[in-house]
């Protein structure tokens, strides 16, 4: 709606996991470095963990795409152990599993030679796991756990990588937590980052210029409290707020209505 007025190609802060909208921060680099190590030199689990809209998946999306092999995401992680080796066979685009309804020792086995076949075609498959902190139950953890044993030569055919909230250390089993091989926060962003982050999404979308001026910079920080997903939504409604005064940039002003519009308001300022 606004893209024309701020010589965008397409709004610059839609809510997507696509990871051509990723924006390589210093400090998400170094979380990625570290989890790319894990993958290449660790024995199967990669955590990465953080609060909730700190931009986790896309960052696990990001490490997916640099490792250019074989990807199953698992976006609802708390099943019972027969449908979880199903979904992820399915996820991985493996023939439906023979046995109806799918059981364990199937299920293993077609996963098992699935994972074989890669690694002998010098792939190693990746399992992404999403919002892993849900699983509570501990036969669903061990399921995950049992995947790792298989292993053609040296590491396991499989990486395991575990995304989820901050407790999602807490609540792995000790026979998973022990096969650990990188662990990656991801935290709010600083104001510097803050900023490069927004001029980041806007050249992603065509712009070439600033479009908040250094105070509404300040005050996105501030009501988002640094977590890209607040952020997005409060510079989109602020570009629109600025579109509609037509202001060639959002200001403090915008920014302030954009939070009043919304109904975000930092945690600090919540009763």
């Amino acid at each position: 709606m606004y893209c024309s007025h701020f010589d965008l190609d397409r709004r610059p802060f839609d809510e997507t996991l696509e990871t051509e909208a990723y924006v390589p921060l210093p400090g998400r680099e170094a979380v990625l470095r570290r989890l790319r190590y894990g993958v290449d030199q660790g024995s199967g689990v990669v955590v990465l963990h953080g609060p909730p809209g700190a931009g986790k998946t896309i960052l696990a999306r990001r490490l997916s795409a640099v490792l250019e092999g074989p990807t199953a995401h698992l976006p609802y992680p708390a099943l019972r152990p027969e449908s979880l080796l199903a979904v992820i066979a399915d996820e991985f685009g493996i023939a439906p599993i023979a046995a109806q309804p799918p059981d364990l020792a199937s299920s293993l086995k077609t996963l098992r030679g699935f994972l074989a076949t890669a690694r002998a075609q010098g792939q190693r498959p990746l399992l992404l796991v999403d919002d892993a902190h849900v699983i509570d139950d501990p036969a669903t953890f061990e399921c995950l756990r049992l995947l790792l044993n298989f292993s053609s030569a040296g590491p396991p055919d499989l990486c395991l990588l575990l995304v989820g909230a901050t407790d999602l250390l807490l609540r792995l089993s000790p026979a998973l937590a022990d096969r650990l091989s990188a662990c990656g926060l991801v935290g709010p962003l600083e104001l510097p980052e803050t900023e490069a982050y927004l001029m980041g999404r806007m050249r992603i979308a065509g712009g070439n210029r600033p479009l908040f001026t250094p105070d509404a910079v300040a005050q996105l920080q501030q009501a988002s409290e640094g977590l890209p997903r607040r952020l997005n939504r409060l510079a989109d409604l602020a570009l629109l707020v600025a579109f509609a005064s037509g202001a060639e940039l959002a200001d403090g002003e915008s920014v302030s209505l954009a939070v009043q519009e919304s109904g975000i308001y930092p945690h600090a300022l919540t009763i």
